[in-house]
């Protein structure tokens, strides 16, 4: 008859439980694509295609927000969503974005989107076929003017039709 200590066991528990856990979670740019493209379905739109170029132009701004410490849609060194977009090699009839700071998870930011109105009407713009998604976690970053905290997370959402 075999005999595992305790310790055996559990070492054998965790790697049966590792081989047959799922590989991965979703992102959280995965995870709002499709809390966005459900919310697009509803009103009647396609839902949304990742484009790498325009997740580069996401993450891009997201980071320029984090590393130097600011909150708009004109970055610091004067860019604009069309000139990241072109910048990315993207060429768009037309581009959105949303921008926010300091939601801690996928659902809250897209929550928050949600709630306001012209966030909303990008999500819901069925004219919009493609979206590049990205945030950017700056554990170190300091208060924005004004505000008491740090936003920590910064969240860039792009629109475009090709």
């Amino acid at each position: 008859m075999l005999r595992l200590s305790w310790a055996r066991a559990l070492v054998l528990v965790l790697a049966c439980a590792l081989m047959i856990a799922p590989s991965a979670q979703a992102s959280p740019a995965d995870t709002v694509l499709s809390a966005i493209n459900a919310a697009r379905a509803k009103a009647g739109c396609k839902p949304l295609r990742l484009d790498n170029r325009l997740v580069a132009a996401a993450r891009s701004h997201a980071r320029a927000m984090a590393e130097q410490n600011f909150f708009g849609h004109s970055g610091r060194d004067g860019s604009r969503i069309s000139s990241r977009i072109r910048g990315q090699g993207y060429d768009f009839r037309s581009a959105a974005e949303n921008i926010a700071a300091g939601q801690k998870s996928a659902n809250a930011v897209v929550q928050s989107w949600m709630q306001s109105a012209g966030h909303r009407r990008n999500i819901l713009n069925c004219r919009m076929t493609e979206t590049g998604i990205a945030v950017v976690y700056q554990a170190d970053d300091k208060p924005i003017g004004g505000s008491r905290y740090p936003l920590r997370y910064y969240w860039v959402q792009v629109f475009a039709a090709p």
